[in-house]
């Protein structure tokens, strides 16, 4: 009862005047900076994929827009080695999104009237196949967590 009554007595008039916060350990406040590095690497990825094949998505063999079948083929691939490589959907997510907010602004029409992914089939298969490859991509990672440990608070589950 009285370590109750010390937490109370610590959330409502805070740590006594000699007292010193505990410092973060070290190895968590490391993982958290290399992780945000990685994320944040992922998106410039993925944003670095919508602006290179959005400028290449237009080669054509003949009717055949075999560029832009490629490019989706190496979305679906870059989203799911992303997500594998990070250990879970996030990890995923993130070049994915970061590729569709690219594409889909590279192919807004701006006020001279130019636009870098025209309205063809070619256009069309990138970025519809596009947002469909990296959907699927981003679906076919395993979660980090199992199923309802969001609701039940259990310890995450380890790869093996």
């Amino acid at each position: 009862m009285d370590d109750d009554e010390n937490r109370v007595r610590l959330a409502k008039d805070g740590p006594p005047a000699g007292a010193t916060a505990a410092p973060a350990p070290q190895g968590r406040v490391d993982e958290a900076i290399v992780s945000g590095a990685a994320y944040a690497a992922l998106a410039l990825l993925g944003a670095a994929f919508g602006v290179v094949g959005s400028f290449a998505q237009n080669w054509t063999a003949g009717p055949v827009p075999v560029a832009s079948i490629v490019l989706v083929a190496l979305v679906f691939a870059m989203v799911r080695l992303a997500g594998y490589g990070m250990g879970g959907r996030l990890g995923a997510t993130v070049p994915a999104a970061a590729w569709v907010i690219v594409a889909f602004l590279m192919s807004v029409r701006r006020a001279e009237g130019d636009l870098v992914v025209p309205g063809t089939v070619a256009g069309y298969v990138f970025i519809v196949g596009g947002m469909v490859a990296a959907v699927a991509g981003v679906m076919l990672v395993p979660a980090s967590r199992a199923p309802g440990e969001w609701l039940l608070r259990g310890a995450p589950r380890t790869r093996d």
